[in-house]
């Protein structure tokens, strides 16, 4: 008889720890609230302004059209300067940029003359194209209001037609865009207000 209200002494003793515990515990701890951040808010650069570029003086051998464009990349970084801008292969649409130079993309590159990939533009093109964007103007983009850096791709279309039967015709289209949109596209020739007349 007397083991089992010791040992049923004992079980009310451990289930009263257990209850005491519990109600310890459960004052010291905080309630839980469910914590809702509110949504990031993005917005991307805007604002850009491209100073006017004009092919070199040596363009003018071309007798005919001649065409070249030219890829690059760029960081529009947080101070409101472009940054880090650099050449970057051509590749098809869709495809990840992480394919550049690689298995059967190792042949793009980030030049074409003629709607042909190229090593290289001549007459420095390549060099007029990364100095006009390094002095492009533009607000930064930002994240939940504070400014933050952007990478875009560039692409920079050259078309050169100033011969004896046209004048006014050439191109220097820039397309700046990132993974959502084209951010800024346009004629930045010094004499596109010209006009095209061809005789």
């Amino acid at each position: 008889m007397m083991p089992r209200l010791l040992h049923q002494f004992v079980l009310t003793l451990i289930l009263m720890a257990g209850i005491l515990a519990h109600h310890v515990i459960s004052r010291r701890s905080m309630p839980v609230h469910a914590v809702h951040s509110p949504p990031s808010t993005y917005t991307p650069i805007r604002n850009i302004f491209l100073p006017d570029v004009d092919f070199p003086q040596d363009f003018r051998r071309f007798g005919s059209f001649y065409g070249a464009s030219l890829r690059l990349k760029a960081l529009f970084d947080s101070d409101g300067r472009v940054k880090e801008i650099a050449p970057f292969p051509m590749l098809p649409y869709g495809v990840p940029e992480s394919a550049a130079g690689k298995d059967e993309f190792r042949g793009y590159t980030p030049f074409m003359t003629n709607w042909k990939c190229a090593k290289e533009l001549p007459s420095g093109l390549t060099e007029i194209a990364i100095v006009q964007i390094e002095r492009t103007g533009f607000s930064p983009a930002t994240l939940n209001e504070k400014p933050v850096g952007q990478w875009v791709m560039i692409n920079v279309d050259f078309g050169y037609n100033e011969n004896r039967f046209a004048c006014g015709c050439s191109t220097i289209d820039v397309t700046i865009m990132d993974d959502k949109d084209v951010r800024w596209t346009g004629n930045t020739w010094v004499h596109r207000d010209k006009g095209c007349v061809v005789f």
